[in-house]
């Protein structure tokens, strides 16, 4: 079985939008203050003490956080093959670590202090202090030491497991986003083999009744279409102005087919021309009228699209006078003639369900007196050109 394969590095886990501090700007900072604090404590703050005053004492201090400083550098060098391993296994071998650290700092800070310490204070007897002194002093503070070490430790790993956490974050999103595109291209998509195949299917159907210049125009303004389809990106959005010159094109095609049995009515609000909607959002719901409406009746068929402005969003309509929009409406919700449907219906839904998710409605009701009305209320968004 394969192994997933965690990289040995802190250096990688960086999100594109929050940069990680540098290491070592970190590292030498948080020493520093460790160092500035000490000072502070033995000179400010120790009032009894006769050393207090005088600040040479920073010397022996700045020389242990130095030691501290170096010894924990490879540390950090460790600490990125851990990762890898479960959280109390990386607790232990952490552990481990910092008591080895600490019993090489305890010992080399003692000696440090004592050979310094006479710069500090050269009134001390240092040869009486030396005589008292056995291989246990030197490791006194061994605690106090492996609790700064493990302290560094701790904030080594917060700050790197915070900025894993954010980066895994943006993976996701990116994950998400990409996801996202690929579905709605692959809806857009399934619109323009749909749409072809009727066309050049009535097309066809022209050329062989000999009506060669009915069949010129519907290529004509084929054409016109799809240049318009394949030149907006899916995952972009239109103004509504030309999602409807486009919707007139296809129109044009379908009113060649069915010619005097089509009639469009548009009821445009002037306000909603400039709003961006999905490109090629109302083709799928007037192609979904045709097939189901007006190809069934003789004559008199009429498809009225309309788009208003409600409060916060804006609505489109698309209504058709067929003689059975209750039966229709028992299609469209019956799983039985999903297939029936096409891509119509099923593909505008999903893409609104893509692009607004939980701020849009789509509703399929009956028209007054008779046929189908497709509704759809998405946010208003102004066109920012």
């Amino acid at each position: 079985m394969n192994k997933a394969v965690v990289p040995e590095t802190d250096e990688i886990y960086r999100s594109p939008n929050i940069t990680k501090p540098s290491f070592w700007l970190l590292h030498s900072v948080g020493w520093f203050v460790y160092w500035l604090l000490f000072l502070i404590e033995n000179t400010v703050l120790s009032f009894g003490s006769s050393i207090s005053k005088d600040y040479l004492i920073g010397i022996p201090l700045l020389v242990s956080a130095s030691m501290a400083a170096i010894l924990t550098i490879p540390l950090r060098y460790l600490y990125r093959g851990f990762w890898r391993f479960s959280p109390q296994k990386i607790l232990l071998l952490v552990i481990l670590s910092c008591v080895v650290v600490a019993l090489i700092w305890t010992p080399a800070k003692s000696i440090a202090m004592w050979i310094i310490h006479p710069l500090v204070n050269p009134e001390l007897d240092h040869s009486k202090v030396e005589k008292s002194i056995n291989i246990f002093n030197y490791f006194s503070g061994l605690t106090y030491s492996l609790a700064m070490i493990l302290a560094w430790s701790t904030l080594y790993f917060s700050v790197n497991f915070y900025f894993r956490l954010v980066n895994e974050k943006e993976m996701h999103l990116a994950a998400v986003r990409l996801s996202h595109s690929a579905q709605i291209k692959m809806l857009r998509y399934q619109i323009n083999p749909h749409f072809l195949f009727n066309t050049l299917n009535a097309i066809s159907t022209l050329v062989l009744m000999g009506n060669k210049e009915k069949a010129n125009g519907m290529l004509v303004h084929l054409s016109t279409f799809l240049r318009f389809s394949l030149d907006n990106d899916p995952e972009k959005k239109v103004v509504l102005y030309d999602e409807l010159k486009a919707l007139m094109l296809y129109l044009e095609i379908e009113k060649t087919r069915f010619d005097e049995r089509l009639n469009i009515q548009l009821d445009i609000d002037e306000a909603t021309k400039n709003l961006l909607v999905p490109s090629l959002i109302l083709q799928p719901l007037v192609e979904n009228s045709i097939k189901y409406s007006i190809a069934k009746m003789p004559s008199g068929g009429e498809i009225a699209i309309k788009a208003a402005v409600d409060e916060t969003f804006l609505q489109l309509d698309v209504a058709d006078n067929g003689p059975d929009g209750h039966a229709s409406i028992s299609k469209i919700h019956s799983n039985a003639d999903a297939k029936a449907k096409g891509v119509g219906l099923r593909n505008i839904k999903e893409r609104l369900a893509v692009l607004y998710p939980k701020h849009h409605q789509f509703m399929v009701q009956e028209n007054t007196p008779q046929g189908l009305k497709v509704c759809i209320r998405i946010p208003i968004e102004a066109s920012k050109e």
